[in-house]
């Protein structure tokens, strides 16, 4: 790093460029400084400051696109203004200063001829927090979130439960993107079934999701075996008005199906999530939403695998995850093998919870059935498993590979 400005090869404009970055930054200006530099190597040099402000403090983020990992320093106007001249920056060929009062640009033509000039402040009502408030498809304010505890009676979320409206959010982002089209065209009341509910989170949210949108009033069911959970879903339910929706105190039984368009399965745990699919499937499911949890069935059948997957199965917490990869790949073709066509998501972050994988998928008639189901064999005899509960649940309607 250099000291000053003066001792690189800058003209006077970049000069008055980086003089007007410091005083920005003494006087409380500074917004964000973007620089470009000649290319070095291959690629074009890229450099962005931006001030970021903290509860207490404000800081400056400095990354560039030649490194995954941004640095935050302290707002120091002459140290900043130092890196602002450093080599790796300087001299720049485009530069632009954004302030709460103006914006200042620096350019260089084909001919290398510099110019400077100021523009109207194009940030100077920008927020720059350090987190900032994501617009999700959720509002704070609905009225469920509110009897759930989750907000505050005048609609605001309560800090502490921060996380688990994330994670409602989320989902309601995923189920529009998914469903939006379904639910806003269906010409009948569209049927939800959320197995494995608990407190109803996602029940509430689907069901309040599908009737401010569908042509008619949806029918929702939330399923659990904790009956104090139930009753206290039920009593919400019906002070919310929400009268297609109710919960039930019962076990998941896949052989007993009910009509249902849309099925929630999260967390349920080791094979129930699989008897969960089962239920949907023999119900005609059009939509699925999985998370699967505790998938213990496969990893207690590997002893027979093939070599291929000896270095993973002798270290037995890799063995484990392995195991877990293994049952929901198995999971994702025999459900393809079924007509459906299956894709994986990441649902909410690792911070909230580790276990954030969902299975989704939708019915589907361009799937290639016989080859998912053939993929799903090989994959069985090269594991060395001999039981997956899907499969044993729904034996009946997978068709044998044509030789």
């Amino acid at each position: 790093m250099v000291n000053s400005a003066a001792s690189i090869d800058v003209n006077d404009e970049q000069r008055s460029f980086l003089e007007a970055c410091k005083i920005a930054l003494e006087d409380g200006s500074f917004k964000r400084a973007v620089f470009s530099s000649r290319a070095k190597g291959n690629d074009k040099f890229k450099a962005s400051f931006d001030l970021i402000l903290g509860e207490k403090r404000k800081f400056i983020r400095y990354s560039t696109n030649q490194s995954s990992v941004d640095e935050t320093n302290e707002l120091d106007a002459h140290t900043l203004k130092e890196k602002m001249s450093s080599p790796e920056i300087s001299p720049f060929r485009a530069a632009t200063l954004n302030t709460g009062s103006f914006d200042l640009h620096y350019a260089e033509n084909r001919k290398m001829v510099p110019r400077l000039y100021k523009t109207k402040a194009s940030m100077k009502d920008v927020a720059q927090t350090h987190n900032k408030q994501k617009n999700y498809a959720l509002s704070e304010d609905r009225p469920f979130l509110k009897g759930l505890g989750v907000s505050t009676d005048g609609g605001k979320v309560h800090k502490k439960h921060y996380p688990k409206f994330r994670q409602i959010a989320n989902f309601v982002e995923i189920i529009d993107r998914d469903i939006g089209a379904f639910v806003q065209s269906t010409d009948r009341p569209i049927s939800i079934l959320d197995l494995g509910c608990g407190k109803g989170y996602l029940t509430f949210a689907t069901y309040d999701y599908v009737a401010s949108r569908a042509k008619m009033q949806p029918k929702a069911s939330g399923v659990d075996i904790k009956t104090n959970v139930i009753d206290l879903c039920n009593t919400l339910a019906r002070k919310l008005n929400f009268d297609g929706l109710v919960f039930k105190n019962a076990r998941i039984k896949p052989n007993k199906p009910e009509p249902v368009d849309i099925l929630i399965a999260l967390h349920a745990c080791d094979t129930a999530t699989d008897d969960a699919l089962a239920l949907g499937i023999r119900s005609d499911m059009e939509y699925f939403f999985c998370a699967p949890c505790c998938q213990a069935e496969i990893a207690q059948q590997t002893e027979t695998s093939t070599k291929g997957f000896d270095l993973i199965n002798a270290y037995p917490l890799m063995k484990r995850r392995q195991a877990d990869i293994v049952t929901d790949t198995c999971r994702a073709l025999l459900l393809t093998a079924l007509g459906y066509e299956v894709k994986f998501l990441e649902f909410t972050p690792l911070e909230h919870t580790a276990k954030n994988l969902m299975l989704v998928g939708k019915k589907s008639d361009t799937v290639n059935r016989q080859k998912a189901y053939e993929e799903y064999l090989k994959l069985k005899s090269d594991y060395g498993f001999t039981k997956h509960s899907l499969e044993e649940n729904l034996k009946d309607l997978l068709a044998e590979p044509t030789p």
